[in-house]
């Protein structure tokens, strides 16, 4: 990845180095990376795979299959035991990292999301003409993974047709506004820099209208009509819209 700050955590669980690479291009941003080889990756891929989307099992899969120990000592059992008779630092910081043991689902689903965002995963700031408003989104071509993504933001699917024969359709992901703006507080202490400052310059932009108690009727005095947005009843909210689109002084107050 070209994000240091990331690639130095990984390294750190991983308890190997990182080294800088040379640019493809000249314009690139510098690429780093770690790599972690033989039986302590195997023991990476077994504690992950459960978590992880079809292609990358399959990935896993085909990686453990063809590995040959240059000697003997452990190796992944085929009835899907993955238990390791020799825990190492590596296989622990692993197990924290997941919450492999003794963790609620939901611990386990946020430190999921937060790992897929931080490689896929956009925090934006979307204006549309007279506020601006949060949005995460996530486009990728693994169907099952973005399903996921849904699942847990509570959103649905979108899918994008190949551009060209070649590629892949896409699918996508994406939650904007208020539920955006929660989600990206709750994820933030686990971003790295560059994520981070995305979600900070999207927050500091964002000015919610949308009201948090809703009122039962209008707020006008002598108004008891059922509100409809900003405090406001159908009638006073585009008495109120009016006089904005024709550069007037509103005759009503909202709330917001």
């Amino acid at each position: 990845m070209t994000d240091r700050d990331v690639v130095d955590r990984v390294g750190n669980l991983f308890e190997r180095a990182v080294i800088r690479l040379r640019r493809r291009r000249p314009h690139h941003k510098i690429p780093y990376a770690t790599t972690i080889k033989g039986a302590p990756a195997v023991r990476i891929m077994c504690l992950v795979r459960p978590f992880l989307g079809k292609a990358r099992q399959l990935q896993i899969d085909r990686a453990i299959s063809s590995w040959q120990p240059r000697r003997s000592g452990w190796r992944p059992r085929t009835d899907g035991d993955t238990s390791i008779p020799h825990v190492t630092p590596v296989a622990v910081a692993a197990s924290d990292l997941f919450t492999v043991q003794g963790a609620s689902q939901e611990a386990c689903d946020r430190a999921w999301l937060a790992g897929l965002l931080e490689g896929e995963g956009s925090f934006l700031a979307s204006w549309d003409g007279q506020s601006s408003y949060p949005v995460i989104k996530v486009e990728m071509c693994e169907q099952d993974v973005v399903e996921r993504v849904a699942d847990l933001l509570n959103t649905r699917l979108w899918v994008e047709a190949a551009r060209t024969e070649r590629w892949r359709p896409t699918y996508i992901a994406q939650i904007a506004g208020h539920h955006a703006a929660g989600w990206m507080g709750a994820l933030r202490p686990h971003m790295g820099l560059r994520r981070t400052a995305a979600i900070d310059a999207a927050l500091a932009v964002y000015n919610p209208i949308r009201l948090t108690e809703v009122p039962p009727i209008c707020v006008v005095p002598g108004c008891e009509r059922p509100h409809r947005s900003r405090g406001l009843c159908n009638t006073h909210y585009m008495s109120w819209s009016r006089d904005r689109a024709k550069g007037r002084t509103p005759r009503i107050t909202p709330l917001r």
